[in-house]
């Protein structure tokens, strides 16, 4: 089916997905065509697919071709005109039930043969089309799957497993098992707030340039002293949750998008794909909290570090600099940073910076 696929949307100009052996699309009510071998008719680029697969004799049967505002695609209920993604409960129940059991560990410990977390990893993932936000639960089990090839080799379930695992199926139970569908092509400086980002090893620094205000503090004592990278989406993370703050002790003011710009492009990569190695991966999951908490939308962008000069300057504790650039700043350095935990040690293992 994906040489089909490829043959209609490439030489056919029909727009249509292929998944293992689904074909599905989008198209207009307005726009329809007659098919004659069912004698009647159905959207436009669906009859072109018929037609395709009628050339090249391909079967296909009537009850199999649906169409309409709500379908169930790939296990789950795509409606088109409340721009919905949504779970069935059912589904949802049998998720729980496997993560919660696949990440059960009895004194002794426990093992999974390969294929087994390749299966769950699998079905997590399928899960992501109504739960994009909860891509750092994966992050233990593919570092368990790394590096492995026999499929009944058994594999120890850790706690930094455990630990994603039972973060993810928290969320999933409190949530409603439904994903709105929303615009992603927003531009940075459509956000309701813009906050800029930097650390160093002395400290962290983040502004928000239109508030007037900055935040700057020793680097967490909890984190690794020699690691850069760490300290620059620590910095991301914490931005955030003392936006989160701020709006809720202000008790007005309304926020729905947040963009954060950083000088670290690693940190940058974390952030817009939400997949970290298992040092960062406590990062992003205290991150993911407070976005889906407070139902923020995070755009985290890239600049240069010569253009940093303000959050590079409070991270380095040099405020004369800061407020030679920004003069109106006012400055708060008493901050209490989030607890992010590090992952278990039997989960680290030889990390990169």
């Amino acid at each position: 089916m994906g040489l089909v696929g490829w043959i209609a949307n490439n030489k056919l100009d029909i727009d249509s997905n292929v998944y293992a052996d689904d074909t599905f699309g989008a198209g207009l009510a307005s726009e329809s065509e007659y098919y004659s071998p069912y004698d009647e008719f159905f959207p436009a680029e669906q009859a072109q697919t018929l037609d395709l697969w009628d050339s090249i004799c391909l079967n296909h049967e009537r009850e199999k071709q649906l169409n309409g505002a709500i379908l169930v695609v790939v296990g789950i209920e795509v409606d088109s005109d409340a721009m919905t993604f949504t779970m069935p409960e059912s589904k949802r129940a049998e998720l729980l039930a496997g993560v919660l059991d696949f990440c059960h560990v009895p004194p002794g410990g426990r093992r999974h043969p390969l294929k087994v977390f390749q299966r769950l990893g699998g079905w997590v993932n399928w899960s992501f089309n109504v739960y994009p936000l909860l891509k750092p639960a994966l992050c233990h089990v593919y570092e368990k799957m790394k590096g492995k090839s026999n499929g009944d080799a058994a594999i120890f379930v850790n706690r930094g497993v455990v630990r994603d695992l039972e973060w993810f199926a928290n969320h999933v139970k409190n949530s409603t098992g439904v994903h709105l569908l929303e615009s992603l092509d927003w531009e940075p400086a459509d956000a309701d707030v813009v906050a800029f980002c930097d650390a160093s090893l002395k400290g962290l620094g983040f502004y928000i340039p239109a508030a007037d205000i900055a935040f700057q503090s020793l680097p967490p004592s909890s984190g690794p002293s020699d690691r850069i990278f760490y300290y620059e989406a620590f910095c991301v993370c914490w931005c955030l949750h003392q936006i989160a703050a701020l709006v809720r002790d202000s008790g007005k003011i309304k926020v729905r998008k947040i963009t954060i710009w950083t000088d670290s492009s690693n940190t940058y990569d974390i952030f817009n794909t939400l997949r970290a190695k298992p040092l960062y991966n406590e990062i992003l999951k205290s991150a993911v909290d407070v976005l889906i908490a407070n139902e923020f939308k995070l755009r985290v962008q890239l600049l240069p570090g010569k253009k940093n000069v303000v959050a590079d300057a409070l991270s380095r504790w040099r405020n004369d600099l800061a407020l030679a650039s920004h003069p109106n700043l006012e400055i708060y350095d008493s901050c209490v940073l989030p607890n992010i935990p590090l992952p278990p040690r039997d989960t680290l293992g030889a990390e990169e910076k």
